[in-house]
């Protein structure tokens, strides 16, 4: 397999913590929690019952509110053990806090949270993969994505937008990268799931080469116009008609703070191939004469105020975004540490406007007018070129 060279989010670490032959921190209170699920005198063994119960004999068919469900009841159930610590939980976290060294802490967020993918989503996953299943079935949407990728597989690779100079992963890596993807789909817990999609995006990563180099001997990086393009083919080639409905199933049951750093960003990747996918043929056939271009990606505009520069950052973005989520994005890509006070901005012919949380700035990306975003702290005052170069 190939070697997954990403440095996880602390989150992500937290959550997997999984360090085979070595002390895991919280592994009795994990033990413990699962040993409570067991005991069906107890409050959080019946809930947890009661709610699966309900949920298959329920007649809600939209899995994007059965899957709202569980995550709101899943933050329910963490929030009542730590709270309450029915059946001397609270005293097991008080045993293993004894065990600390002074370099290590309890995440219980992160340990219940496994816990519970494994009591809930485990259980309810053959039921919810039927909702999902129906509803892309009833909607056209599978059948266009697998139509599409069948479509694309037989296109000449420059119609998919791939940059001569990017040399293509080989035969043994889109081997390792149909592994993880088969193994994704395989998965119960929504963390494992995107596990799995970050081992395959750190295979393709490691296995490209570019034909040039910089100066310092380094290969080019991979931006997200050159990246997205390249996910696309691979999803073609590993003919990964799922990719969709993995991708609804991460947003829908990943715990939100796991949204903000890497794995959000690769998850909105996956979204804008799939999207990207979903309208190729259409595309295709109005622009046979060039290339296609992957519209879900947005640029935008950082001001560098330690060198008085402008940078711009492309980023992968899902349909009907929000200013929200984009700055989650642009905060992990531009290495922003104190988000909370940065927002992002429309410029247009240098007149900047805050975008509101709940906006969704594709929408206007595409008018006559020339318009860009920009990503900037709230407190800077900036005075923005007049026209700014794509």
């Amino acid at each position: 397999m190939g070697v997954f060279k990403f440095a996880a989010a602390p989150r992500l670490q937290a959550l997997r913590n999984r360090e085979n032959g070595c002390r895991t921190v919280g592994t009795a209170i994990r033990q413990y929690a699962l040993d409570l699920a067991q005991d069906k005198s107890t409050t959080f063994a019946q809930n947890i019952d009661n709610f699966i119960a309900c949920t298959c004999e329920s007649k809600e068919v939209n899995p994007q509110v059965v899957m709202r469900n569980m995550r709101q009841f899943m933050s329910g159930m963490k929030n009542y053990l730590v709270k309450h610590g029915e059946k001397g939980f609270d005293k097991e976290v008080e045993r293993e806090r004894n065990h600390l060294r002074s370099t290590e802490f309890l995440n219980l967020d992160a340990i219940l949270e496994g816990v519970l993918h494994r009591l809930v989503v485990r259980p309810l996953k053959c039921h919810l993969q039927k909702l999902f299943l129906d509803h892309y079935t009833k909607t056209g949407a599978i059948r266009l994505l697998a139509d599409n990728i069948q479509y694309a597989s037989t296109r000449p690779i420059s119609e998919l937008a791939i940059k001569p100079k990017i040399m293509l992963p080989s035969e043994s890596a889109l081997q390792t990268i149909s592994h993880y993807l088969i193994r994704l789909q395989a998965a119960d817990s929504p963390l494992e799931k995107l596990e799995y999609l970050l081992a395959a995006i750190a295979t393709i990563f490691n296995s490209v080469k570019t034909s040039q180099l910089t100066g310092s001997g380094r290969s080019l990086t991979l931006g997200a116009d050159d990246f997205l393009p390249l996910f696309v083919w691979v999803l073609v080639k590993t003919n990964f008609i799922a990719a969709e409905i993995e991708a609804e199933y991460m947003w829908g049951l990943l715990h939100p703070s796991l949204l903000s750093g890497e794995g959000g960003y690769y998850l909105t990747t996956l979204s804008s191939a799939v999207h990207v996918l979903k309208n190729f043929k259409e595309s295709s056939e109005e622009n046979n004469k060039n290339h296609i271009k992957p519209d879900p990606v947005l640029k935008v505009v950082v001001p560098d105020e330690l060198h008085g520069s402008i940078l711009t950052k492309t980023l992968p973005a899902r349909p009907h975004m929000t200013t929200k989520e984009v700055c989650k994005i642009i905060a992990h890509k531009a290495r922003i540490t104190n988000p909370q006070d940065y927002a992002l901005y429309r410029l247009v012919d240098g007149e900047e406007t805050m975008l509101a949380d709940n906006e969704c700035p594709q929408d206007f990306m595409n008018g006559g007018r020339h318009v860009m975003l920009a990503y900037k702290r709230i407190e800077a005052k900036i005075a923005w070129p007049k026209q700014q170069s794509n």
